[in-house]
């Protein structure tokens, strides 16, 4: 009897500004695409702009902006 499949899975990057997680997210994205995952992705920057509008940087406001997204998630 094989192991169950899990039935979802998160992949979270993270790194310095201009490090390539966007890119590195996007080429990944892709490549489950053409793999037939259903994946979504969720782009730190729309994030932002969206779900976590009008927080600033303070460690409050970056721990509040890491709960959202891992509800999302």
């Amino acid at each position: 009897m094989s192991p169950a499949r899990p039935e979802g899975r998160v992949v979270w990057l993270t790194g310095l500004s201009g490090a390539g997680k966007s890119t590195l997210a996007n080429a990944l994205y892709a490549e489950l695409l053409t793999r037939g995952e259903a994946v979504e992705l969720l782009d730190g920057d729309a994030v932002r702009e969206n779900l976590s509008k009008g927080l600033g940087f303070s460690k409050a406001d970056r721990d509040t902006n890491v709960r959202r997204i891992g509800f999302v998630a």
